[in-house]
């Protein structure tokens, strides 16, 4: 007996060795033997998806490395990193910095390879951020530095990356285009990362079309391929689309056999964030046919991203589960989830906004020291002016005379000066009431009335249907304390920075579409109908993110303002000198004449809709200033009880002009 367990001690020590000599060799490098720049991003490259944090510790001693070394490829590549982990963790402005850092570095070096490396991280972020224009413009750039330096992993990597643009603005066909040149490209170079993005989005793209057996080719090619373990996060991107695919061709049980071979890989070499994800995308495909099971998985993905501190990930997550709980009619858990969401909201978005409302008070202050400072400087060109001509007295009449006259121009000048100063200062001092008026009514009512409806939803003695509506109720509060607070900061940021223009080329329905969608239930609530009368293929040149805005709030105005089963029209017309006039006009209650003029004036107080709708008098404010902006002009005509007219009108784009 005591030679068998003298054998099993042996072999468990034996055993327990091995296992650790196998996961020492796991690590690329001896953290305690860092000698080169190379050897340190290769510990940053391991730890990126297994541990961020130590990723992030590797990353900052690297930078320390370079920076005292001078090597300025080896920083470039570390801000590179950095930036990777934070746009990992969502965390989108840091990723910027870092990336740009690197840009910049690549640009001095005159790595033309690089510089479209990073240009390609860039616009993955404006993609994350869903600016689809920006992220699309980064991907153009990279391909032609690509195509300069016919560098084809670069050419590979541009046509994936603009696929997967095109895939999340919905154009599958032009996702579809890109993903065959980068086809064509792969054949003629070896394997790399970009291959296996390459057949994922093939797989999401066919997958979205319906051609399931179509996007199960292509990820099975790719599987096939991947068989290397540098290429192990990409496998179980891999299998995770496959399983999707199988799910919805209608073959649940293979969809479950990959998807559990996908979470069981994730898991066994660690790969928290990927295992994340295919939890994530997982509960999703469930959350139609079968409530229970995707919360099962949600539950351990909100498990993950809780350990490692992914904030919006948590918000999503506890978004759709409490959807789910609502569906199953478990309103206490439904709204314990919200609750969480919303706090998790207002401690890491909230924060940053009320950053920037300070900012805005701090800017007001800074103004009013410059004008004080002016001032001060006036009395003190007057006391020397007096002490002039006192002493001048004494010379000759003559000079005083002189020193008078001159003076006396230099000082009119100086109170014109001051004069406009205060004139700006009164006028700064009134968009600043009016500024926190709004903060003061607008945003604490609703907050009043959310803590009121808190206070009734606690209350035991409700029935399941009260608590529902009261639920709703909150909900609509919560939206629209968020409009406010977003318009407020558009609003403030404009005071202080200036509007600045993105112009480009984009086609007016497209853009209309979207943001008619976006407004669609709030109609649908009232049975207001939509009409669009706008021709396909028009063309307008000028900043479409301030286009969005415009018709997004004019159209949202409309339904507020409009009674239940009216009308809403939004027309276009073509105008000479290349110009576009756009209308949207309502069957609504109309403005009284007394407030037609102020409506884009600071001073106009708000209005509620026609079912009670929030909102405050920013709005029309701030589409004024971005059509202005844009060359534009923006009128209104309305009657009392007939309906209101809002006509724009903006550049067109000219086809037959030369670029």
């Amino acid at each position: 007996m005591k030679i068998i367990t003298r054998t099993l001690i042996l072999l468990g020590l034996i055993l327990c060795t091995g296992l650790q000599n196998l996961y020492a060799s796991d690590v690329p490098v001896n953290p305690k033997k860092l000698k080169t720049g190379e050897d340190y991003l290769k510990m940053v490259k391991y730890y990126r998806y297994l541990k961020p944090d130590s990723a992030l510790y590797f990353v900052k001693q690297g930078i320390a490395f370079a920076k005292k070394k001078n090597d300025k490829k080896t920083l470039a590549a570390l801000y590179n990193q950095n930036g990777m982990i934070d746009d990992n963790a969502t965390r989108f402005k840091e990723a910027k910095e870092q990336y740009e850092k690197a840009e910049a570095l690549y640009r001095e070096l005159g790595d033309e390879k690089g510089q479209a490396t990073i240009l390609v991280r860039l616009g993955v972020v404006e993609k994350r951020k869903g600016n689809y224009d920006k992220s699309l413009a980064y991907f153009y750039d990279a391909l032609r530095l690509s195509e300069k330096n016919n560098d084809k992993l670069g050419l590979l990597e541009a046509r994936v990356v603009l696929s997967e643009a095109y895939y999340s603005v919905g154009d599958y066909n032009s996702a579809l285009k890109n993903l065959d040149i980068a086809q064509k490209i792969d054949s003629e170079i070896p394997l790399s990362n970009f291959t296996f993005n390459m057949y994922i989005s093939y797989g999401y793209t066919y997958v979205k079309l319906k051609e399931y057996d179509n996007a199960i080719r292509y990820l099975e090619i790719g599987l096939k391929k991947c068989n290397k373990t540098e290429y192990n996060g990409l496998r179980i991107s891999l299998l995770k689309v496959l399983a999707i695919a199988y799910f919805q061709k209608g073959n649940q049980a293979k969809a479950e056999k990959y998807f559990l071979e996908a979470l069981s890989f994730a898991r066994q070499i660690k790969n928290v964030l990927r295992e994340q994800s295919t939890l994530t995308e997982f509960a999703e495909v469930y959350m139609k046919v079968d409530a229970d099971k995707a919360l099962y998985y949600f539950k351990q993905a909100l498990r993950i991203v809780e350990e490692n501190k992914l904030y919006i990930q948590q918000i999503t997550i506890l978004n759709k589960m409490s959807e789910l709980y609502e569906k199953k009619n478990d309103l206490k858990k439904a709204l314990e989830c919200k609750a969480k969401s919303y706090s998790l909201a207002d401690q890491f978005y909230y924060r940053d906004m009320m950053q920037q409302v300070t900012s805005l008070e701090t800017a007001y202050n800074l103004e009013k020291s410059n004008a004080q400072v002016k001032e001060l400087k006036l009395k003190s060109s007057k006391a020397t002016m007096v002490r002039n001509v006192t002493i001048s007295i004494a010379l000759a009449a003559l000079i005083i005379l002189a020193i008078i006259f001159a003076n006396y121009y230099k000082t009119r000048h100086l109170n014109k000066l001051l004069q406009q100063a205060n004139a700006r200062l009164e006028e700064n001092n009134s968009q600043k009431d009016k500024f926190f008026s709004i903060v003061a009514h607008d945003i604490r009512s609703p907050l009043v009335s959310t803590i009121g409806f808190l206070n009734l939803v606690n209350d035991g003695d409700i029935d399941a249907s009260t608590r529902e509506e009261i639920i709703g109720k909150l909900s609509e509060h919560c939206e629209s304390s968020l409009e406010i607070l977003d318009k407020l900061l558009k609003w403030g940021q404009m005071q202080i920075k200036g509007i600045r223009l993105n112009v480009t080329t984009f086609n007016a329905i497209e853009n209309i579409q979207k943001n008619v969608a976006l407004i669609k239930e709030s109609a649908m609530q009232k049975n207001i109908s939509i009409h669009l009368d706008v021709p396909q293929g028009m063309m307008l040149q000028t900043d479409s993110n301030h286009f969005d805005f415009v018709i997004r709030n004019l159209l949202s105005n409309a339904v507020k303002f409009t009674q239940t089963g009216g009308t809403v029209r939004l027309e276009a017309e073509a105008m000479a000198n290349n110009k576009v006039q756009f209308k949207v006009i309502d069957t609504g209650v109309g403005i009284a004449p007394n407030r037609i003029n102020n409506i884009f004036n600071l001073s106009s107080t708000s209005t509620k809709g026609t079912s009670q709708e929030e909102g405050t008098s920013l709005g029309l404010i701030i589409c004024k200033e971005f059509i202005q902006a844009n060359k534009g002009e923006l009128n209104v005509e309305s009657e009392v009880g007939k309906g209101t007219v809002f006509t724009f009108i903006l550049e067109g784009f000219d086809q037959n002009k030369k670029a």
